[in-house]
């Protein structure tokens, strides 16, 4: 789960109210409300009712919709994962008792097998090389150190590569609890809740857009290595970042509008 639940759970509480406090407001059913703090899902009517209980519920309590709405969707996006990637129940089959013993008699016979191919192949290995000296190896020829003139730095160290990026590189570290939203090279946005010790590389050939940062403060990002200013504590929107943005890097750090 993304947390959208605790997240609401958390700012009811701190004000004090219980579901009916609420449901008399709002117009939720006190059951449906512990249904969204604890995101059992299934008790709701269907995804259209639980979306516009969620954005009423989160502006009811003070807290951003779209941030809850975006944490759901993971949620949901999770779930769907989890249904695909559990294994088939096995069909079941009748079990029959004389099949350990069989697996136990042919492991055995195949380790005889392999014992005595490697019993007797060593000992015709050593009937056949019985007395035979093998000459002796030839030595490793010498080979001259280059000089000075031949291209060798004097010091003996060696040059460092640079390292080269294609196309655009975002590298991020998460210092805290981080909510994006993202499109690369035009495509389809993509939400993410990041955590306090994550990384994570969005790489792009033509742009990167940051459509929202929820908690921009909780974020370090470098731009095809080079690290760009903090982009403050307040939620940004529309970030662009375009072969101009990193033309301009290491000059130009500040990614966010003048005011």
């Amino acid at each position: 789960m993304a947390g959208e639940g605790a997240i609401l759970k958390k700012a009811r509480e701190e004000k004090g109210w219980t579901y009916q406090d609420i449901e008399n407001v709002i117009k939720i059913r006190a059951r449906y409300l512990k249904a969204l703090e604890q995101e059992e899902y299934d008790v709701l009517p269907g995804v259209t009712y639980t979306k516009g209980f969620l954005r009423n519920y989160a502006k009811y309590l003070g807290l951003d919709p779209e941030e809850i709405i975006g944490l759901y969707n993971i949620s949901r996006q999770q779930e769907v994962e989890n249904k695909v990637q559990m294994p088939p129940k096995p069909v079941g089959q009748k079990a029959f008792w004389f099949k350990p013993l069989v697996i136990v008699l042919f492991a055995v016979v195949v380790i005889g097998i392999i014992y005595g191919i490697s019993y007797f192949g060593n000992k015709n290995d050593t009937s056949q090389n019985a007395g035979y000296n093998p000459p002796p190896l030839p030595s490793a020829p010498v080979v001259e150190e280059p000089s000075d003139e031949e291209g060798q730095i004097p010091d003996g160290s060696s040059p460092t590569p640079t390292e080269e990026y294609s196309g655009i590189v975002a590298e991020i570290t998460f210092t805290d609890r981080c909510w994006m939203r993202v499109k690369i090279d035009g495509g389809p946005p993509v939400d993410s809740m990041n955590y306090k010790g994550e990384t994570k590389v969005l790489r792009g050939s033509r742009e990167i857009e940051f459509v929202s940062i929820g908690n921009p403060g909780g974020m370090i990002m470098k731009l095809n290595g080079v690290e760009i200013e903090p982009l403050g504590k307040q939620p940004v929107f529309n970030i662009v970042i375009n072969q101009d943005t990193i033309d301009n890097l290491p000059q130009d750090r500040n990614l966010l509008p003048e005011e």
